[in-house]
């Protein structure tokens, strides 16, 4: 009965046990990676947000409805619409994972408002 006891005892054990590493599927992005196309993506909603004309063209100010990361945003990233969906509906599904990716988004944000704070 012990051995029944303790075989049961180290099962949960093991099966409650906190496994850091998590096998990111070959579809999603990295957590690296994903923050730095979410960055681009808040400055993109943020510039949107504030009607900001279109740097290529002055004249023209930016839509503010229908707001989808555009083909900019992927290109410069070297990925696709679906490798941008597919990860992150995959982080939203593995919230702690989510909150690292914002976290490094936070930081990278961060470092580019301090830096235009010292250029005033």
């Amino acid at each position: 009965m012990r051995k029944i006891f303790f075989i049961l005892s180290a099962f949960i054990l093991f099966a409650c046990s906190d496994n850091d590493t998590v096998s990111i599927p070959e579809n999603v992005l990295l957590q690296e990676q994903m923050a730095k196309v979410m960055v681009d993506v808040h400055l993109l909603e943020a510039t949107m947000n504030m009607n900001v004309p279109n740097p290529n063209n002055p004249s023209i100010t930016l839509p503010r409805n229908n707001l989808i990361p555009n083909a900019d945003i992927f290109k410069k990233h070297n990925i696709t619409k679906q490798q941008y969906d597919d990860s992150f509906l995959y982080y939203t599904q593995h919230p702690q994972l989510l909150v690292d990716i914002y976290q490094l988004v936070l930081n990278d944000l961060s470092k580019m408002q301090a830096e235009v704070m010292n250029q005033k």
